[in-house]
């Protein structure tokens, strides 16, 4: 009936709320994935970060557990050039209900004197907890290794009292990359050390609800 249906819209209304508040917050890191005990590793950005090769759609081929990832499907990351920042606008499907969301927001160098370092700091439009920062800050989205035309390990970690918290995410440029990127990709990770035994698949079937790029 229709008191039902107004019920449902509501619910649906504010689950998809909450999805897009998680979601920025994880990749944010208030929802980090992997905790262990002591510091985060000495990870660093690449040199010579070359935005204007960046930019542009990535596919999430795999990344660590996080709340948003509850349901979600056909994740994918779109960089464009904002002024001096990097536009930033994250979507997804639900699998349950079907329903799309995105969330928007910016990126840029988390060490204003020292641009040429793939360190970013990403914050969100209108998510809570999440204020504009300025000047040098902690980097939560750390591009460890990319070639820019196929794959990019993003890496973010955080220090909480005596313990660390680490994120750990496989772009492509693909959505169904070939399988001897990804072996080369998790070699990579594992080398320097990163959490890939905590990596889950994203799954990227039936994506026709993603608006056309």
């Amino acid at each position: 009936d229709w008191s039902s249906d107004v019920c449902s819209s509501d619910l649906g209304s504010k689950m998809l709320l909450l999805v897009m508040s998680t979601l920025a917050l994880a990749v944010s890191n208030s929802q980090a994935a992997v905790w262990k005990v002591g510091n985060c590793p000495n990870i660093s950005g690449i040199e010579n970060f070359e935005t204007s090769k960046y930019l542009g759609v990535w596919y999430e081929y795999a990344n660590t557990f996080e709340v948003f990832q509850i349901g979600s499907k056909c994740v994918r990351a779109t960089y464009t050039q904002d002024g001096d920042k990097v536009g930033v606008k994250n979507e997804q499907l639900n699998k349950w209900f079907g329903f799309y969301n995105s969330v928007e927001g910016s990126a840029r160098p988390a060490d204003p004197n020292n641009t040429s370092v793939a360190e970013l700091k990403v914050s969100f439009d209108n998510i809570p907890f999440q204020t504009e920062s300025v000047g040098k800050v902690a980097p939560n989205y750390v591009v460890v290794d990319t070639d820019y035309t196929s794959f990019a390990i993003v890496y973010s970690c955080s220090k909480v009292w005596r313990s660390s918290r680490e994120s750990l995410w496989l772009l492509t440029r693909e959505q169904k990359p070939a399988a001897t990127l990804v072996e080369e990709a998790y070699s990579t990770m594992t080398q320097l050390g990163l959490p890939v035994g905590s990596l889950k698949t994203t799954n990227q079937d039936n994506c026709e609800a993603l608006p056309s790029l």
